[in-house]
């Protein structure tokens, strides 16, 4: 095919040509070609392009026109568009709606977020960018401010401007909610100093509000607790709840004076996590108390050291929930001096363990809650081997069995004969949790949890161990056979009460070849009917520790 010069669309413009009867058959014929045009030809192109550029001028100007028009009714189109907006919003519902119904809906905005922050993006201070009459009522309702968090920076670029100005925030929210309580949460990141003109500041502004804290929470290095504790030598009539931790990621000596309350008429939640915990210089209101959280920061570098917790507990005896941190004690505890501590209304207690000492035994003898209805302990230490006293709240459990209704093992390495013992007198055991460390993952659980078929007298070839089980979490080497858990799932499952929910970890330390993906298939393969009745089933992979 011959190049065509200054042809770009060839078919497109044949099928043009051909239907303007103007152009003589001579020169159309001309199109799409290499001829050259004869010199009588050549004078009438010039004609034809002087007609044909003369009409498209015409043309070109009808268009600016035409556009023009479009542009006119478009701006038209706009005015009336936007005079339709404003009728439509003065028929919004929204405008119509009476005050004490928005400000409800705003206080749902804020309850709904985990902790209101002082971000543009979220509310309350998001609803302000809405409109003048939205701004006007969010700065009119003080409950929409009475709770605040603020993270303070670790290090950055004008790291004391960034300080002050988070400061400055702080105080202008808070001012919004007039003479409301308030909660407060203000955490700093681990690992960094905060300059002392900035603590200096920030502990100004907690003291002025002193008298209106209702909730405070402070995360913060043990130096900066120690300034920011002078808040405490005032009244704090409404103060309920008192969170004080470490945010240190390593362990230190340096610790926080001790806690001297000097009037908190209303707290009722204490929650203190320092390295160590010597309580025996607190002046707390412990018999106000009814949760009591004492926790230390332990690692592998640190053996931290907190004092008898009998003699506090003595002290507490309106409290309901409890959680300690358990390792050993600042100084000796003689066991011929140890008193009985009863409380009564505990009903949930958790316990970490640190490190293994005869004060744990002497702990679990003296303890004495006689309507504990949920138990958790947990080993922390990063040891891999056993503690002998892992087993010593056994005996603990067994005086509840009566209330006893959830109970959480994890990393604790108890024996089978031990662990059975036990629980086989938890008849109202709802709720168990069997995590233990890599020790004692070949543990016969399954065994002993799983119902025998009935005999033909009607009894069961096994006795019924937790009979009222409904929730059952469970880790096991991945060696346990199949059909072992699958049996005592279907068996529950059967059986009044039915298992509502089962989760198994199959955790490993084993050499070869890794069948868990395997097994934890044909495991729900074959428990799927069950799933489909209404269990909750979770079978997944962990690691040594979980």
């Amino acid at each position: 095919m011959p190049f065509l010069v200054g042809s770009r669309a060839p078919s497109l413009a044949r099928s043009r040509t051909a239907m303007d009867p103007k152009i003589p058959s001579s020169i159309s014929r001309l199109f799409h070609t290499n001829s050259v045009p004869s010199p009588m030809d050549a004078q009438e192109i010039n004609e034809l392009l002087a007609e044909r550029n003369q009409e498209l001028s015409v043309v070109s100007k009808e268009i600016e026109r035409a556009r023009a028009e479009v542009q006119r009714l478009e701006n038209k189109h706009a005015e009336v568009q936007g005079v339709v907006h404003e009728l439509e919003a003065l028929m919004s519902p929204v405008r119509r709606m009476p005050t004490d119904i928005m400000a409800k809906i705003f206080e749902h905005a804020v309850r709904d977020q985990d902790m209101p922050k002082p971000d543009p993006r979220l509310a309350p201070l998001l609803l302000g960018q809405i409109c003048h009459s939205w701004r006007s009522l969010l700065f009119s309702l003080p409950c929409l401010w009475t709770t605040l968090q603020v993270d303070f920076p670790s290090g950055a670029k004008e790291w004391e401007r960034i300080m002050q100005s988070k400061i400055m925030s702080m105080h202008v929210w808070l001012s919004r909610s007039k003479a409301v309580p308030i909660s407060v949460f203000l955490n700093h990141p681990r690992g960094s100093q905060i300059q002392w003109a900035a603590l200096m500041l920030l502990d100004k502004e907690i003291l002025t509000l002193g008298a209106r804290l209702k909730e405070l929470t402070l995360h913060f290095s043990p130096q900066a607790l120690s300034t920011l504790l002078t808040f405490t030598q005032s009244p704090l009539p409404y103060l309920e709840h008192l969170e004080l931790q470490n945010s240190n990621s390593l362990p230190a000596n340096d610790n926080p004076p001790a806690l001297i309350l000097h009037s908190a008429p209303n707290l009722r939640r204490l929650s203190v996590s320092w390295c160590s915990l010597d309580l025996r210089e607190f002046q707390v209101p412990w018999n106000q108390l009814l949760e009591l959280n004492l926790q230390y920061d332990a690692s592998s570098f640190w053996n931290p050291v907190h004092s008898d917790y009998l003699q506090i507990l003595s002290q507490c005896p309106n409290l309901t929930t409890c959680f300690l941190g358990v390792g050993a004690t600042i100084e000796d505890v003689d066991p011929e001096t140890i008193q009985p501590v009863t409380l009564t209304n505990v009903h949930t207690f958790k316990v970490s363990v640190y490190v293994q000492t005869a004060y744990l035994r002497h702990f679990f003898d003296a303890l004495r809650l006689p309507k504990l209805r949920s138990f958790e302990i947990k080993n922390v230490s990063l040891a891999l081997g056993s503690f002998t006293g892992e087993t010593e709240c056994l005996p603990f459990l067994e005086r509840c069995a009566d209330t006893l209704e959830a109970i959480s093992f994890s990393r604790m390495d108890v024996s089978d004969p031990a662990i059975l013992s036990c629980i086989a007198q938890l008849h109202h055991l709802k709720t168990m949790f069997f995590l233990p460390g890599v020790l004692r993952l070949n543990h016969s659980l399954l065994t002993a949890l799983t119902y025998g078929s009935p005999s033909t007298d009607g009894a069961s070839d096994f006795q019924r161990i937790c009979p009222s089980l409904e929730t059952l979490q469970l880790r096991c080497s991945s060696a346990v056979p199949v059909d072992a858990v699958a049996g005592l799932v279907q068996s529950r499952c059967q059986s009044e009460p039915k298992l509502k929910r089962f989760a198994l970890q199959f955790s490993t330390f084993e050499y070869g070849l890794d069948t868990r993906d395997e097994k934890i298939r044909e495991l729900r393969a074959r428990l799927q009917v069950y799933v489909e009745q209404g269990l909750q089933l979770y079978l997944t992979k962990s690691g040594l520790s979980g």
